[in-house]
């Protein structure tokens, strides 16, 4: 966040903080949540260097195309 917006909103009354502050993580859970993160852009980007359809993938992993899509989108 630029620090123009921060010093506004924080003005304003809003605190900021990240999300592992917000949901009081402790670091390990923090760590787990980004390792998690990397993961899942790491598959989609394999995926998609492959020319993989979400479908074709699930098949491959004996999956189904609803769970390799959950495990895609954890960061977006």
């Amino acid at each position: 966040m630029k620090d123009i917006k921060r010093k506004r909103l924080e003005a304003k009354g809003w605190k900021i903080g990240s999300a592992a502050e917000f949901l009081k993580l402790s670091p390990e859970e923090s760590s787990y949540i980004e390792l998690k993160i990397a993961l899942s852009k790491n598959l989609q980007r394999c995926r998609r260097e492959k020319n993989l359809t979400q479908e074709q993938l699930a098949r491959m992993l004996k999956s189904s195309q609803s769970r390799v899509a959950i495990c895609l989108s954890v960061h977006c």
